[in-house]
């Protein structure tokens, strides 16, 4: 019995005090030691939708600001230098409504970013991402429309929370 006693009490003692590597998402911080802020300049647009890149930009930074572990700097400041272009959009119908009207429509657009490591000079990350958010169409086009503007601000939502769980929990 104590011999039992005595393999729990070991047990646990090694569970406590070693450390398995997990860590809650946004909690830890797998980056290199050196990397301590980041510079998002305003996306560049190659999609057929003029100026969503610049809301898509600023999704982007207050992701990253609410985050908090990386401090958002000027390009000259910072240690990681995310460059990105919103390089396609698209609105496609998913389902018709009995009239043959579009009732649930999705938006897609997909971006292509390249992360720098200014201070050893060297490519950090390079990617493209593809997001989609859907919403609702109705008969009223101001309400379709507003519902067309908060999809949008969902998926940029969306993939700013994805750029920072790449950059900074690198998955």
């Amino acid at each position: 019995m104590k011999s039992h006693i005595k393999n729990i009490w070991l047990l646990s003692f090694c569970l406590l005090f070693s450390s398995c590597g997990y860590h809650l998402v946004g909690t830890g911080n797998t980056l290199p030691k050196h990397l301590k802020s980041i510079s998002i300049p305003v996306f560049d647009n190659s999609s057929s939708q003029p100026e969503i890149h610049r809301e898509l930009t600023s999704a982007i930074l207050q992701s990253f600001i609410t985050d908090g572990r990386l401090k958002v700097a000027k390009k000259s400041d910072a240690d990681l230098v995310m460059v990105g272009a919103l390089t396609y959009y698209d609105l496609r119908t998913a389902s018709f409504s009995s009239q043959d009207l579009a009732s649930d429509i999705i938006i897609e657009f997909e971006v292509e970013i390249e992360v720098t490591d200014q201070v050893k000079n060297k490519l950090f990350l390079k990617k493209k991402l593809k997001t989609q958010w859907d919403y609702k169409s109705t008969s009223d086009i101001a309400n379709t429309e507003t519902a067309r503007l908060e999809a949008l601000d969902e998926a940029y939502k969306e993939l700013g929370n994805r750029l920072v769980s790449l950059i900074i929990d690198q998955f």
